[in-house]
């Protein structure tokens, strides 16, 4: 097993230079994170009937795409990006506990089509990622432009070293979230970006920072709409391509322009240890407006109730004051009430 080489810049080097400003790359082993081979003649239109994503972009000049797989009813299952090796062969990352429940779905979907999906435990995901970003420097896209390519705009803004085994991409999702490296085994993420600065855990606080959901701890099984995970919002849906699994309650929850609930960040004013996940964020009035899903240190990512949270005088989870607000990488008309009631 080899990985199709994806290199974005042939220089070699950690640290880049924008004007007066200096960033330093971070790199983290994504332990949480594995990877599924999908692979056989018919990989494309097996999977174009599973995923919210149209897989025909990645034909287009696009390495990697993000997606979601639904059950039935329109709710999340996984959360996915995939990788392109060939026509015939796609790599799926996904959670890691999350692995043999995917395969599973996906092998009952298969019938009688040639595609053999296998556990790829020799292959590894990493992500190279800038920390220090200043969230309040985010530029706004507008909703046409997010819902006309479902991809994100691939920069090449990473310097790697060219070898066989590696494939490195951006993020799909956003630039913030750096790129996704998978490495062979054998091979150590030093000998493809030297001297980059390893870290743990920093990776999952950016997240939170941004508000960006991903596992099936944070997007729960079968619970979750992937509009309210802001699946729109990431490039991970297409509503072009015709039908999916789950795609009826999608397309028309989109159409009507009624998203009540989504993702977002949370800002606690002082961490709380082992805090529950789905334990309830309240206002002043001791209503809930939110659940959290996901929490790191005093950063957090909730399922809040837009119009609700944004206007109460006063949050608090557990008697912890707790803040939140709609992240600057939301597209522009995603303030309009018709999406926030």
């Amino acid at each position: 097993m080899f990985l199709r080489s994806s290199v974005l810049a042939s220089k070699i080097s950690r640290i880049f230079c924008r004007g007066t400003s200096v960033r330093c790359l971070h790199a983290e082993a994504l332990v949480k994170r594995s990877i599924v081979s999908v692979e056989g003649k018919q990989t494309f239109p097996f999977l174009q009937g599973l995923i919210t994503n149209d897989v025909n972009h990645l034909t287009e000049k696009s390495s990697c795409l993000y997606a979601m797989v639904l059950n039935t009813q329109g709710r999340v299952l996984y959360d996915i990006i995939v990788y392109m090796q060939s026509e015939e062969h796609l790599l799926l990352e996904c959670d890691i506990n999350m692995t043999e429940a995917l395969i599973k779905h996906l092998k009952m979907f298969r019938v009688r089509r040639k595609v053999d999906i296998k556990p790829l435990h020799e292959v590894k995901p990493w992500v190279v990622f800038e920390s220090n970003i200043n969230i309040e420097n985010i530029k706004q896209e507008d909703m046409e432009s997010i819902y006309m390519s479902t991809k994100a705009v691939e920069k090449p803004t990473l310097d790697v070293c060219e070898q066989e085994g590696v494939l490195v991409t951006r993020d799909p999702r956003m630039q913030y979230l750096g790129h996704r490296v998978l490495l062979s085994h054998n091979i150590n993420i030093d000998a493809v970006i030297p001297e980059v600065e390893k870290t743990q855990s920093e990776y999952e606080m950016l997240r939170m920072r941004l508000g960006v959901s991903e596992g099936a701890e944070e997007l729960v099984y079968g619970k979750c709409l992937p509009l309210e995970a802001n699946c729109d919002f990431l490039h991970g849906i297409s509503f072009h391509k015709g039908c999916y699994i789950g795609q009826e309650l999608t397309a028309r929850t989109f159409h009507t322009g009624v998203v009540r609930k989504r993702y977002m960040p949370l800002v606690l004013k002082e961490p709380i240890p082992d805090l529950d996940l789905d334990s309830n964020v309240v206002n002043e009035n001791g209503k809930s407006v939110g659940k959290i899903r996901g929490h790191f240190g005093k950063f957090g990512i909730g399922s809040m109730r837009i119009e609700q949270c944004i206007a109460a005088q006063e949050l608090k989870v557990n008697d912890v004051p707790v803040e939140t607000f709609k992240p600057l990488w939301w597209p522009i008309e995603a303030h309009k009430k018709k999406l926030n009631q």
